[in-house]
């Protein structure tokens, strides 16, 4: 169902924790389970879900726990304690830096236009 599609497609984004499991068909008269059901929390960003993993695991709250943080909560975490490896592997994934080469040729010709425009105009 469509529920499904939506949370596969967060969990493949890393954007959910596993928060655990239970019977969610069951023979009551001899306490068979039929099927079992897995159950995630989603959040909106990666970020997101490893400050409320790693927040929630410092005060307390259990992993079944979805919600967010009270002020008085989010002021007493400790964000050393908080590894964003994760997060800052994926910002730098997608960051480009130029290379030297593009960098001494931008400022070489940068240096050339100003001497070229110093000498014809007499200022920079």
């Amino acid at each position: 169902d469509q529920q499904e599609k939506m949370l596969a497609l967060k969990k493949g984004q890393n954007l959910c924790r596993f928060t655990g499991s239970y019977c969610s068909m069951e023979i009551p008269i001899i306490g068979v389970c039929l099927q079992t059901t897995e159950s995630y929390c989603c959040f909106n960003s990666r970020l997101a879900r490893i400050i409320n993993t790693s927040g929630g695991a410092q005060i307390g709250k259990p992993v079944s726990d979805c919600t967010g943080f009270t002020p008085t909560e989010f002021a007493s975490l400790d964000f050393s304690r908080i590894d964003l490896t994760e997060f800052t592997n994926e910002i730098m994934a997608n960051v480009r830096m130029p290379s030297a080469t593009t960098i001494n040729t931008d400022s070489t010709a940068t240096m050339q236009r100003k001497l070229t425009n110093y000498h014809t105009r007499g200022h920079q």
